[in-house]
């Protein structure tokens, strides 16, 4: 193998392997840091959950929310109807509690085709529809094929202060020990605990919309952040670096979100894609870099492989290289894993790094260059 791609090669993963290292160095330090005291009073909370064509699931994420252990007098359900084709609506409505008088339920249905004749902006656009109609002084989010703990407002909220008025919170798929779910729920331990990481050593990146909570105080910089597939890590973003104010991670178990991965593998690349969306458009620079160079520690490696199939004397340093990455790999996902209980999973380490190096390139590209969409709809 020639030195200069052998030297080449060596550096771009060892600048991963330092990003990484550094993730996994902020996520033991977000674990480790003591919560705050449970404030002497409760405030209100919204929690804002986006729908669109989710009538198979929505019955299960709502009783999970309405299971939850929080002030009946401070807490309110919104669900935004993203112009559903499925009886999604319908579901909403049916799905109140027997016995339940229609005022006491903390479940409220927000159609946005009351209000605008479409919706060109998707996610983004039904949070931001949620957001409006919520009167909570706490706005938690989640989707409507996840299912909460009952712990989870509190955890949540309780992390959710003046001064840190951003908390994003842990997701983990449910797999049922299927050869590709557990693949993905392993993959998203590692970016679960990435996103933590960077947050616990200040250079925040992103986080998962299945699982925030913010201030009223933060929807200001919610203003200023872009539309997007993401919007809730460019509001993470812009809290982080345009105000003077906190964000940080929940690390408590209790406020473990969960959901379904998907089922095959042409709708695991169209997610991925989507996640990676944003990427390139993020408005600052350091987490734009950060991401751009997990891509290109992919797309090197990946090179490599694919030229150490024909090139026998490549082969021997290639594989070195590959195994140093699945090691720093490892630095970063198996202590989330043990974590939030997802034990398991690591005995399935190697093929999860096998579908890393393949999909991280494609999902890159054609998420940045390629048309997407989203249940119908194409995100621009």
């Amino acid at each position: 193998m020639p030195t200069p791609i052998l030297a080449l090669l060596i550096v771009v993963v060892a600048l991963y392997g330092v990003q990484l290292g550094l993730a996994a160095w902020g996520f033991a330090r977000v674990r480790r840091a003591p919560g705050p005291a449970p404030p002497d009073e409760w405030p209100s909370v919204s929690v804002v959950v986006p729908a669109r064509n989710e009538a198979d699931d929505i019955d299960t994420c709502l009783d999970s929310l309405r299971a939850c252990d929080y002030p009946d007098d401070k807490l309110e359900i919104i669900v935004v109807d993203d112009f559903s084709t499925d009886g999604t609506p319908e579901r909403v409505r049916q799905r109140q509690p027997a016995g339940m008088p229609a005022t006491a339920d903390p479940v409220r249905l927000v159609k946005m085709a009351a209000e605008q004749p479409e919706n060109g902006n998707h996610k983004p656009a039904a949070v931001a529809t949620g957001v409006d109609a919520a009167t909570g002084d706490v706005i938690l989010t989640t989707d409507a094929d996840c299912t909460v703990p009952s712990t989870w407002i509190r955890s949540m909220v309780r992390r959710c202060t003046p001064e840190t008025p951003f908390v994003a919170g842990p997701v983990a798929y449910e797999h049922a020990d299927r050869f590709l779910p557990r693949l993905q729920a392993l993959e998203l331990m590692g970016l679960i605990g990435y996103g933590a990481g960077t947050l616990g050593i200040g250079l925040p990146t992103f986080c998962n919309s299945a699982n925030v909570a913010y201030r009223r105080e933060a929807i200001d910089a919610l203003a200023a952040a872009p539309n997007g597939a993401a919007q809730d890590e460019l509001l993470l973003q812009h809290v982080a670096y345009d105000t003077e104010r906190d964000v940080t991670f929940n690390p408590d178990p209790a406020a473990l979100v969960t959901t379904a991965p998907t089922s095959s593998f042409s709708g695991y690349l169209a997610q991925q894609a989507r996640w990676a969306h944003m990427g390139l458009r993020y408005p600052f620079v350091l987490p734009k870099l950060m991401v751009v160079g997990l891509w290109a520690a992919h797309v090197a490696l990946f090179l490599a492989c694919a030229a150490a199939l024909a090139l026998p004397a490549w082969r021997e340093p290639v594989l070195t290289v590959f195994l140093a990455k699945m090691g720093v790999d490892a630095l970063l996902a198996v202590p989330p894993a043990k974590h939030f209980g997802q034990r398991g999973l690591l005995r399935s380490a190697v093929p999860t790094e096998l579908l890393l190096l393949v999909a991280v390139p494609i999902v890159g590209i054609v998420g940045t260059f390629g048309p997407l969409e989203w249940k119908g709809r194409e995100l621009e």
